[in-house]
């Protein structure tokens, strides 16, 4: 098969629909992930809220199935969502059909083993590119089978676990999870835990044309906007999601924005008290201040790569 192998980075594939992402590829990515991995069990498929991310996904899992494995198909979720998924139920592996912060025309690919161990280029990507464009799959004489599972509850209640909830006061929060999928959970997360949070909800209907532009509040334009909300409605604070859910930004009361790498050195002091001495994984485009807030607080700094695929290996 004849791909284009740009589409194949450090920690998913990613292009355009349909010009190099296509239902065909979907498809022998299904074929490639069973043949590489030769998953043990059930494999994971869910898709995000791009316009296209379902069909890929169902073309992803009759590729798996016409090999022999056995699909659960979670649905409409979040990255986080996904990663849960195959390490709270014990599933074989996943692919995620998403291309996060990326505008709406990309579409793409997350791939995960057991364990949600994440498949990098170097252990994974590369070698199911090699293979699909050998194209000499065989469908199994048993074809595997699809069921649905859905994923809410159990994830929600996940997260309500990590919370001291009498603890919480009362907050009025600006969301902004740019058309993806964070807001209709951050609101079950409320409404099953009974929070005492007031919401005020900005692009917060899931909508994969991403009328706005690109989904990604790293970009600073994108900031704007919640931050002169948060201001005018007097809001605690504001949380600001792509449109996959991997990234967050939080902004101040007075609609300050909370730049990540100043936010970080405030959870490395907190991740330091309750586990003392302990490392931490930072990558090289941001140094300083991490690596001084961990020495500062009794930590040893250790860098990585960047990437979320590679800074999980070195956990690992």
């Amino acid at each position: 098969m004849t791909i284009d192998p740009s589409i194949f980075k450090a920690y998913d594939v990613r292009g355009i629909y349909p010009d190099n992402i296509t239902p065909e590829l979907a498809y022998k990515i299904g074929q490639a992930y069973a043949e590489f991995i030769k998953p043990k069990g059930e494999v994971v498929v869910g898709n995000d809220v791009r316009l296209h991310s379902e069909e890929l996904k169902m073309k992803v899992a009759e590729g798996l199935t016409d090999s022999g494995v056995d699909v659960v198909d979670i649905g409409l979720i979040s990255t986080d969502m996904y990663y849960f998924a195959v390490g709270n139920y014990g599933f074989a592996g996943g692919i995620q059909s998403s291309a996060s912060h990326n505008p709406p025309e990309f579409h793409g690919f997350k791939m995960i083993r057991e364990k949600v161990i994440p498949l990098t280029f170097e252990d994974g990507i590369s070698q199911i590119r090699d293979l699909i464009v050998k194209d000499e799959f065989v469908k199994s004489e048993t074809k595997g089978k699809i069921r649905k599972l859905n994923i809410d509850d159990d994830y929600v209640d996940y997260i309500l676990s990590w919370l001291k909830l009498k603890d919480i006061k009362h907050f009025k929060v600006v969301i902004n999870p740019n058309f993806g999928y964070a807001g209709v959970m951050f609101r079950k997360i409320v409404e099953r835990g009974k929070l005492p949070i007031e919401i005020i909800g900005l692009n917060d209907e899931p909508d994969g044309t991403f009328p706005k532009g690109r989904p990604d509040p790293f970009i600073p334009d994108n900031r704007i906007e919640i931050s002169e909300l948060v201001k005018s409605s007097e809001a605690d604070f504001g949380i600001a999601w792509d449109a996959d859910a991997d990234r967050v930004f939080f902004c101040a009361d007075g609609g300050l924005f909370a730049e990540p790498y100043y936010l970080n050195t405030v959870l490395i002091k907190q991740m330091l008290k309750k586990y003392p001495k302990e490392k931490i994984i930072y990558d090289p485009r941001y140094t300083w201040a991490l690596i001084d807030a961990i020495k500062e607080n009794g930590g040893e700094p250790v860098i990585s790569k960047v990437g979320h695929s590679y800074i999980k290996e070195k956990m690992r």
